[in-house]
């Protein structure tokens, strides 16, 4: 499966925010490489991030936590 996908997929099914540490534990990939995908994701509009602590809020449009 695609980084990216694999990513978007475990961002859709947890229902609380979740920091690159957390993404990086549970799929083995770089922690560098999360960070280059989250933003991407962020960037397209896919994903909500907050900045200020750091976390990945969820997909855009769902609602998480």
């Amino acid at each position: 499966m695609d980084k990216e996908k694999l990513i978007l997929q475990i961002i859709k099914e947890r229902e609380k925010p979740l920091k690159v540490g957390e993404l990086e534990r549970l799929t083995g990939i770089d922690r560098n490489s999360i960070q280059k995908i989250v933003n991407e994701l962020h960037i397209n509009g896919l994903i909500e991030i907050d900045k200020c602590y750091n976390k990945i809020l969820g997909v855009k449009g769902e609602q998480n936590g």
